[in-house]
């Protein structure tokens, strides 16, 4: 594990910017869905350039290796793109990490964001450089269809725009004064949290332990997701964290949203999610708070990987998340 540079801001994010579409994971099965993205990003007030290979398809992936890699640093290295945003997610960036030009980002302190596979990305940014990246919507997923959540414009759009921002007030799944839980929530939450916040995928992070791409964040607030896992999958990729001494390091765990993730009828443990959940609550020290909402699904906000956070519970039923420090005040 790699401890983090001194943060690096990017620049905050002007309208009428460029956004670079590259895929350096999966193929898009879609091509059209790619059409449909960069229409509404331009009607948004965005400049969209896609990247040469980006509809490319070799095995699997999205192209070659070379071809993705070519095309994430042309986007990396061209000043006139501020923010890079993959096509999708799937498999396919942990091939091309050590051949990607990292330090073009950060000498031109560039946005990326992405979720799913893009958290190496992440990870490697923060842990090599302290470049803060988002956690956020991507092209062919978020913006390929007519059917786009409403909560980009605020939280997308509003979070990279500014300098600070406030999540929606986040549903508690149980009363913050019911029963054990709630109390000992209370109690450890007191007047609010503040740390360094980070994570991702949960598949991603338990892979990058023992990389040079896994930063030691001493203060932090770690968020999880996951889709199409085994809850005893889930449970055993936290304990790897666990082991490796990196739980016990943060502030706080926010737990997002965990899709398709129930015991299978060819499940070796047919082990409920829930009691995963609980089994953590009781092996780590710190507050464990569900429902953030990011992940594989709909509507989900974004975060901002390296950048401050501030947890406050603002009723026994909600609380909420306050970002600060994630972006070069001044504009591109």
């Amino acid at each position: 594990m790699t401890r983090p540079s001194p943060r690096i801001l990017p620049h905050r994010l002007e309208p009428g910017a460029t956004i670079g579409l590259c895929a350096p994971s999966g193929l898009v099965q879609e091509p059209g869905a790619l059409d449909m993205a960069q229409l509404y990003l331009e009607e948004r007030g965005f400049r969209v350039l896609q990247a040469p290979h980006v509809r490319a398809r070799w095995e699997y992936f999205a192209g070659t290796d070379h071809e993705r890699t070519q095309d994430f640093n042309a986007l990396a290295r061209d000043p006139q793109v501020h923010l890079i945003m993959p096509a999708r997610g799937g498999y396919g960036l942990t091939r091309i990490l050590s051949g990607l030009d990292l330090q073009a980002l950060v000498q031109q302190r560039k946005m990326v964001v992405g979720f799913s596979d893009i958290t190496l990305l992440h990870l490697a940014l923060l842990a090599q450089f302290g470049l803060v990246s988002f956690a956020g919507p991507m092209a062919v997923p978020d913006f390929g269809h007519a059917h786009r959540s409403t909560w980009h414009a605020p939280h997308f759009e509003g979070l990279l725009q500014a300098h600070t921002h406030l999540s929606p007030p986040i549903a508690l799944p149980f009363s913050a004064c019911e029963g054990e839980t709630g109390r000992v929530l209370r109690a450890r939450i007191g007047t609010g949290i503040e740390g360094t916040l980070w994570g991702g995928n949960l598949s991603l992070v338990a892979h990058s332990v023992g990389t040079p791409f896994c930063p030691v964040v001493e203060d932090g607030i770690l968020f999880l997701e996951e889709v199409n896992e085994e809850p005893y999958h889930i449970e055993r990729m936290l304990m790897q964290l666990h082991h490796a001494g990196l739980l016990q390091r943060q502030r706080a765990l926010l737990l997002g949203q965990f899709n398709r993730c129930q015991p299978t009828n060819a499940s070796a443990t047919p082990y409920a999610l829930s009691r995963v959940v609980e089994y953590l609550r009781g092996l780590v020290s710190v507050p464990v708070l569900q429902n953030l909402p990011f992940g594989h699904v709909h509507d989900k906000i974004t975060l901002p990987v390296g950048g401050r956070v501030r947890i406050t519970l603002l009723d026994e039923r909600h609380y909420q998340l306050a970002f600060s420090e994630y972006n070069d005040k001044n504009p591109l």
